[in-house]
């Protein structure tokens, strides 16, 4: 039997690096190719064995063609650029044979950044329901798959779940915010935590909005590639327990940080480390001074570290996935460490 051929976007990005990394390690049979905006030696001497096609998200018919030739597409670019997922599903859907779709998605999703009140309070659960704690990815498909315009990413998710059929199967995975470090060629972290520290160094004080307890729900970034990886090897097994389409929705989640806790903790972290004046205390900030710090786009520093984004990954768990990777508050001091050294350039 021929080799399986996978078609990756995002292969330079934290999470699509990582996924791409743990490939390589677990399914070495595989025949790979990278969608590259700017083809570096870097990444050639990394991953040799790996088929660089160039090209932007914007390059319709590059995308197509790769898809098309691809049994395989994992998507972990831009994952909000409506071109590139129309070109994936346009050249997918011209094959013949079976494909495989796994498109990456983030519990944005779910937030309740658009019926809050920006006081830092905990939301028991989002988007007005109560039947449940925290959105569960079983016992509330229906309500992902029916979820606001609004709600961020969804309108792609969307199409990517309506794009199932008997030839292409697809897969939706989910993470929150990710933590801890990668060794992909390109970004090594995501944006969670280094960009708050980023910051607080600027402005001399760890801050939470309001009573900070408002709960962000995190994940490693080896659990999350864990998630891909089985979710792969179980559809090269024979789609063994998988689910596709609007039943196909993945939660990554493993855990969820109240943000003051996180905010003390890491003033604690920035003094230790020397990149925070002795003395130093997290504070409470109001929405004002919270969207002050991104005056062009508020809404993103009020999402990340204002609002409420909780899951329970009951789908992923009933494939036998079980988050391994240090906690959030054990990868935390390398995190930080790691965030404050890069400002220094």
């Amino acid at each position: 039997m021929a080799a399986k051929k996978v078609f990756i976007t995002g292969a330079t990005g934290f999470i699509g690096g990582s996924v791409l990394n743990k490939l390589l390690e677990k399914q070495p049979q595989l025949e790979i190719t990278a969608l590259l905006r700017s083809p570096s030696s870097a990444f050639s001497a990394k991953y040799n064995s790996v088929e660089v096609v160039k090209g932007s998200f914007n390059d319709f018919g590059i995308i197509e063609k790769a898809a098309y030739e691809a049994d395989i597409v994992i998507h972990t670019g831009d994952i909000d650029h409506p071109g590139c997922a129309k070109a994936i599903l346009s050249g997918l859907n011209k094959r013949t044979e079976e494909s495989f779709l796994i498109h990456l998605t983030g519990t944005g999703c779910i937030s309740d950044e658009c019926e809050q009140t920006w006081e830092g309070k905990c939301n028991p659960h989002v988007w007005e329901s109560q039947s449940h704690t925290v959105w569960d990815d079983v016992k509330e498909i229906n309500e992902i798959y029916d979820l606001p315009e609004t709600a961020q990413h969804h309108v792609i998710d969307q199409w990517i779940m309506d794009a199932n059929n008997e030839k292409l199967k697809t897969v939706i995975i989910c993470p929150p915010d990710i933590y801890g470090q990668s060794s992909t060629i390109g970004n090594r972290a995501t944006f969670l935590v280094p960009d708050y520290v980023e910051a607080i160094i600027k402005h001399k004080e760890a801050f939470y909005l309001g009573s900070g307890e408002n709960i962000r729900g995190v994940t490693h970034i080896d659990d999350v590639v864990d998630l891909f990886l089985l979710i792969l090897a179980k559809h090269l097994e024979g789609r063994k327990e998988l689910d596709y389409g609007r039943q196909g929705f993945y939660f990554a989640v493993s855990d969820g940080i109240p943000w003051k806790n996180a905010a003390e903790k890491i003033n604690e972290l920035g003094q230790h480390q020397g990149w925070l004046p002795k003395g130093t205390k997290a504070v409470s900030w109001n929405e004002s001074q919270l969207a002050a710090l991104l005056p062009s786009d508020p809404g993103r520093v009020l999402y990340l570290w204002g609002s409420n984004s909780r899951a329970e990954s009951s789908r992923a768990k009933k494939l036998g996935w079980k988050p391994h990777g240090p906690s959030f508050w054990e990868a935390l001091p390398e995190d930080c460490k790691v965030a404050a050294e890069k400002l220094k350039g």
